[in-house]
């Protein structure tokens, strides 16, 4: 597998090999040999990247100050490396991550699920039921407590007691400020900002949940979830259609306001089949599993009704940018979504692009503010990248992934 990235990289988070922004697809550079297996999973902070492979390596790239990308094996290894000393300021290409079971000294090299908040990582091993954090931690976004908000540069913090006795960590999701776990019972617990009921009605009003608290009122056994910059969504089984969104009602770009299509006759569930569901910072994308009667369904405003296209995605929430997908959108496979643009893997194997794009993130055609709205680019892979096929795609903060084969 080859990683290709292009957008805002003034961190070096493309992991490219230097800090300035790209708009053409430029392959990703690894300070070890690119792995060869598959890439399952690439997060994305503020400045920083996490890609997970399916052997359970962990690559990171971008600001690593306050240690968010954590060390690599040499690192580790010496005495006053990152362990006990200063991180480096930026890592330009993807290093392995290596980290510190505190308790029996031995080194974890493998993960199975990872996610990325504004400035911090939280990385799940493959053989320990524990959640290892790193980076900055100021209001509660690493989940170790009220007393704890200093950068974790210590690359063997794991937060205190989670998850709970005879259940492991499913999968994680994070937003800007909070994140979400989804244990093996089903259950979701949750940490970081709450105030704007991300993490429900009954954590709501204490702003900040320090440390992982169970998130109630979901009504049904939760299987994942993906993070908006202040609401989340909680998936169950996608071939029933099962979703809940938590957030404040009165959210300015109506994202509780689901549309019609996708409610339940009572109304407060989703009912159609999905096949994904992926959230911007104010927006929410349902990749449906068929082709519905309607078609595509869009929504920018609160309280209006969706209006309907042609096309498998159904999204609703800000356009001011063109974020919602354009009326002429094809069927789409894959889809990855950032900060506020989106990536979609065509039926035909091409790349469509659309949103905000002023970083170069949606290729290098844009119009004067740096938008791709109302339509959609198509974004190709350089002549001189070899060939191969992309198979997955992937959006951060104004970055944007093609995974080749």
């Amino acid at each position: 597998m080859r990683v290709f990235a292009f957008g805002s990289n003034g961190s070096g988070q493309l992991g490219i090999g230097h800090t300035e922004d790209v708009s053409i697809p430029t392959e990703c550079l690894f300070t070890s040999p690119t792995p060869n297996d598959k890439v399952v999973n690439i997060v994305a902070g503020g400045n920083h990247t996490l890609i997970l492979t399916d052997s359970g390596a962990v690559y990171a790239a971008g600001c690593n100050t306050d240690g968010r990308c954590g060390p690599g094996i040499q690192a580790l290894q010496e005495e006053n490396g990152t362990k006990n000393g200063q991180a480096e300021e930026n890592i330009l290409r993807f290093r392995r991550i290596f980290l510190s079971d505190t308790s029996t000294l031995k080194t974890i090299d493998t993960f199975k699920c990872v996610s990325a908040t504004w400035e911090g990582s939280i990385l799940v091993p493959s053989t320990q039921d524990k959640v290892f954090v790193l980076g900055s931690t100021a209001k509660g976004e690493l989940g170790l407590g009220k007393d704890i908000t200093t950068p974790i540069l210590d690359p063997g913090v794991s937060i205190p007691n989670f998850p709970p006795r005879g259940t492991t960590v499913a999968s994680l999701a994070s937003g800007m400020g909070h994140t979400v776990a989804i244990l093996s019972n089903g259950e979701v617990y949750g940490w970081g900002g709450s105030r704007k009921g991300q993490l429900g009605d009954t954590l709501k009003a204490e702003k900040i949940v320090w440390e992982p608290a169970k998130v109630d009122g979901i009504p049904f056994s939760a299987t994942g979830a993906v993070c908006g910059r202040e609401f989340t969504v909680v998936l169950g089984q996608r071939s029933q259609g099962e979703f809940v969104v938590l957030g404040d009602e009165g959210n300015r770009w109506g994202i509780a306001k689901i549309p019609h299509s996708l409610r339940s006759t009572s109304g407060d569930a989703a009912r159609s089949g999905y096949l994904d569901i992926g959230s911007s910072w104010h927006g929410i994308y349902v990749h449906a599993a068929s082709k519905s009667e309607n078609g595509l369904y869009s929504q920018s405003t609160p309280g209006s009704e969706p209006a309907a296209f042609p096309g498998h995605l159904i999204a609703w929430g800000r356009n001011d940018r063109g974020q919602l997908p354009p009326p002429n959108l094809p069927s789409l496979i894959k889809m990855g979504v950032g900060s506020e643009h989106v990536l979609a893997l065509l039926e035909d194997g091409s790349v469509a692009t659309f949103g905000w794009g002023e970083h170069g993130n949606c290729g290098p055609d844009t119009d004067s503010r740096g938008n791709v709205a109302g339509a959609y680019n198509f974004v190709s892979l350089p002549d001189d990248g070899g060939g191969g096929k992309v198979v997955d795609v992937a959006a951060g903060c104004a970055t944007s992934w093609l995974v080749v084969e």
